[in-house]
């Protein structure tokens, strides 16, 4: 499996690094690309292409073609709002947004056929506030997520505490559809599909909780945009730990039995039951580096990205949700995400 790996750089070194993760869990090291803050990476549904987005004030994405060595080559790129932290491409190829943290928007990049990006065409404000002094001062979308829950952009903000649906209209436009209130104080980072019920489940990084949220729409007539209090059907902590913690990355498992959380502070991947409804904690392991900020679960390992303790470490990861062994460890610089190529 190839995999590239975003770093938080100042100085655009070493960027962006490409590796191989064999198939007993070992990383090997493979390229590596100058580049200032590609901060979030995500490939192209279907060609040897990635993006990775420029988190600087700035803003910007980066396309990259990656050859099967793991050489990388920009072959373009496109402006975004302040600090983009996610991006997400649409399963069709065509369209690709990001979440820009600072900026408050939500940006619309139009793909060529080849992959190469060949404008922005639009972008969403977000607007409102939240409880938190310093982190909700203002909308910060963390995450743009597409095709969740039946909604084609799912816009997740931290700062406003709310999940906004949008749509891509045909002549490449984002509309706003609905918004859903989540409790005050969540800080929502992240948002997945529940891969064995109706709703989402939402990481809340200021509320350090894992929430099922049914996401029905109540109110919304002829596209206008409305709001619903988003109802929680359960609520847990990500963590047993008294650490004060930052929920980072939410995955569920390939045969959807787990969902797994990274916790920074206690530096721990918590695991819970899908199947119970009130989202039973059933192992929680130490990381094995620190502040985990991003993690990807492939081929029964987990690959965990350790922001503060510059290493990308790899592990045995069985069905019942139990990190086992140690399999392979790769240091780099200010690591903040691993993007695994799709098959």
């Amino acid at each position: 499996m190839l995999a590239l790996i975003g770093c938080s750089t100042t100085d655009g070194e070493p960027g962006i690094r490409s590796a191989r993760v064999h198939g007993d869990g070992a990383i090997e090291p493979c390229g590596a690309l100058a580049m200032e803050s590609p901060s979030c990476v995500v490939w192209h549904p279907r060609l040897p292409v990635a993006y990775a987005t420029n988190e600087t004030l700035a803003g910007g994405i980066t396309a990259v073609t990656v050859a099967e060595s793991g050489a990388m080559e920009v072959i373009g790129t496109a402006p975004t709002g302040a600090t983009p932290c996610h991006a997400a491409v649409t399963r069709d190829g065509r369209w690709l947004l990001t979440a820009d943290y600072l900026g408050g928007t939500v940006s619309l990049v139009a793909l060529a056929p080849d992959g190469r990006p060949q404008a922005t065409v639009d972008r969403v404000q977000m607007t409102g506030s939240g409880p938190h002094p310093e982190r909700q001062d203002a909308p910060h979308p963390h995450m743009v997520a597409v095709d969740v829950a039946g909604e084609n952009v799912l816009c997740v903000d931290l700062g406003t505490d709310r999940l906004t649906s949008l749509a891509i209209t045909r002549d490449g436009r984002l509309e706003r559809r609905h918004a859903w209130v989540l409790p005050p104080g969540t800080g929502p980072r992240q948002v997945v599909s529940h891969p064995g019920r109706a709703g989402v489940l939402v990481i809340g990084e200021l509320s350090a909780t894992l929430l099922h949220l049914n996401l029905e729409k109540r109110g919304d007539s002829d596209g206008v945009a409305d709001e619903t209090v988003a109802e929680v059907i359960s609520e847990v902590r990500t963590t047993a730990s008294h650490e004060t913690t930052y929920p980072a990355q939410i995955a569920t498992t390939g045969e959807g039995a787990h969902v797994v959380v990274s916790n920074r502070g206690p530096d721990s991947l918590a695991v819970f039951d899908t199947g119970s409804a009130s989202l039973v904690r059933v192992a929680e392991t130490p990381a094995g580096v620190s502040w985990p900020r991003h993690f990807a679960v492939v081929g029964g390992y987990v690959l965990v990205v350790g922001e503060r303790s510059a290493a990308i470490a790899s592990y045995e990861f069985g069905v019942s949700g139990q990190l086992g062994a140690p399999t392979g460890r790769l240091a780099t610089p200010s690591p903040t995400w691993i993007a695994v190529r799709p098959a």
